[in-house]
């Protein structure tokens, strides 16, 4: 399988999601940015290799700021629904509170630190219901995350393996 390179984007200097369809894994992967409860982007990805530009997001509760740097053990990979692989990667950053959480495996607290930040794509504050379908579609990767034993790699040491 084709082991896709970290990429941002050009524009917003956002660290990109890869996904390779499941139909062909030799091909280049496709770059999207993250999901995100705010909505759709207002751009279009344009990737480009990392560098000191990029603006880093916690990749657990999409916060900016991801701080500390996780490395799992086991690959996390998933087949969506339209048959694209989308391969989470190795490195998962993190904010210092979702850190916090990951070095003492709170599985729970991290999911409720993503749920209560998320947002609606018109800025309010999720309701129930919405927090509900979130903490559905967040549980199953934060739970694959945490179960895919992720140690903390010390600063500068990330593109060490």
């Amino acid at each position: 399988m084709f082991v896709p390179r970290p990429r941002m984007c050009a524009v917003c200097f956002t660290p990109l999601d890869a996904h390779t369809p499941l139909w062909a894994p030799i091909v280049p992967p496709i770059y999207e940015h993250p999901a995100r409860a705010e909505g759709e982007w207002d751009h279009e990805p344009e990737p480009v290799d990392v560098d000191e530009r990029v603006i880093h997001l916690c990749d657990l509760c999409l916060q900016p700021g991801g701080t500390s740097t996780f490395r799992t053990t086991k690959a996390l990979v998933a087949i969506e629904e339209d048959g694209q692989i989308r391969d989470y990667g190795d490195d998962w950053a993190a904010c210092e509170t979702c850190a916090t959480h990951v070095r003492r495996r709170s599985p729970h607290l991290l999911i409720d630190r993503a749920v209560s930040l998320a947002r609606h794509p018109n800025g309010r504050p999720l309701n129930r219901p919405e927090r509900r379908d979130l903490r559905r579609h967040i549980k199953p990767v934060h739970m694959a995350f945490l179960e895919a034993e992720p140690f903390e790699v010390p600063s500068g040491k990330q593109d060490q393996r």
